[in-house]
């Protein structure tokens, strides 16, 4: 009797076990049997959301399911993180962290109310935007050289614009401050607010992706020094890098990536992955993000997990020396 006991439990284990174990590669082959939900953590139109839009498309091909966007804005990208990562694990939330949402808030906000790593299962690295220099052309400054000695000539008399404190011009204006050795004046600014000033030379200078620059650039109202990549832009082949200009560990270069909630199904974490690498190979979609200033560059789960925590290790001196803070 004992032994047809022993004999029933041990069948009985094995179906719970097996009950356990088959849902993940289950799932994984069926999944998505509905649309996939996209939180963008900033506003509609901006470089994040922009970058979302042209995958979002792709992805939805490549899934055989719509991937619906939804903006979330608030906190420096915060807001729409931290519901990213409450979602349930199953596959149907994702989130296209940045820089900013993956490795600078943390050393940022004194209470971040989610891990950037913890919290997130990665799940495909997708490319950077590198910053350009650009000041106004009433200074009589054509090289970065040349905007240095300007600004040790009289401290205190020049400024960089920003679209927030601890945002990546932010960070990028201090961090060029303090390896140069200048007295600069920071003025934050919203997103919108930031150009009417800069055009019109009540500051005078700021570290800004390319695309909402191109249009200043050519009209001859802004003046590009260099650019923050670690080679030459293609856009701007004729610029130095500020690697090139004499400062080898200035690098910025905001970066977006796919997050989904911790615990999610690695099969499932796998077939976005995928998913993600076949429409970043499409020539078609690689063009359209080439031609809004991103660099594509795919990074399989494992070297994303990776990446994140190297950025929140790099970023967070650079936001201690910067002074930036937010509550």
């Amino acid at each position: 009797m004992l032994g047809i006991l022993r004999g029933l439990l041990i069948l009985v284990s094995a179906a719970l076990l097996a009950g356990v174990l088959t849902p993940a590669p289950a799932c994984a082959q069926d999944y998505p049997t509905r649309p996939v939900r996209l939180i963008v953590p900033y506003a509609a139109g901006t470089g994040t959301d922009l970058v979302a839009r042209q995958i979002a498309e792709r992805l939805s091909e490549a899934l055989g399911q719509r991937v619906t966007i939804e903006n979330k804005v608030g906190a420096g990208g915060s807001l729409g993180t931290l519901a990213a990562a409450r979602s349930a694990p199953d596959g149907y939330t994702l989130v296209l962290g940045t820089g900013q949402t993956h490795a600078v808030n943390v050393s940022l906000y004194k209470n971040l109310a989610y891990d950037p790593v913890a919290d997130f299962a990665p799940v495909a690295r997708v490319g950077s935007q590198p910053l350009v220099m650009a000041v106004h052309p009433s200074l009589a400054a054509q090289r970065v050289a040349e905007f240095s000695a300007l600004a040790k000539a009289k401290p205190g008399s020049l400024s960089f614009a920003s679209t927030g404190s601890g945002a990546s011009p932010h960070l990028a204006g201090a961090t060029f401050a303090t390896l140069a050795g200048l007295d600069l004046v920071h003025v934050p600014y919203n997103n919108q607010q930031v150009f009417p000033d800069l055009l019109s030379g009540r500051v005078s200078l700021i570290f800004y992706p390319y695309p909402p620059l191109k249009g200043y650039i050519d009209a001859g109202q802004l003046r590009p020094l260099a650019t923050t990549g670690a080679v030459r832009s293609p856009w701007l082949a004729t610029l130095p890098t500020m690697v090139e200009t004499g400062y080898p560990s200035f690098v910025f270069a905001p970066w977006y990536a796919f997050y989904a909630p911790a615990r999610t199904p690695s099969p499932i974490v796998e077939k976005l992955s995928r998913a993600v690498e076949r429409v970043l190979a499409d020539a078609g979609t690689k063009a359209r993000l080439e031609e809004g200033g991103t660099y594509v560059e795919f990074g399989a789960p494992s070297e994303l997990a990776a990446f994140t925590a190297q950025e929140i290790a790099r970023f967070a001196p650079i936001v201690a020396a910067s002074g930036a803070h937010a509550d």
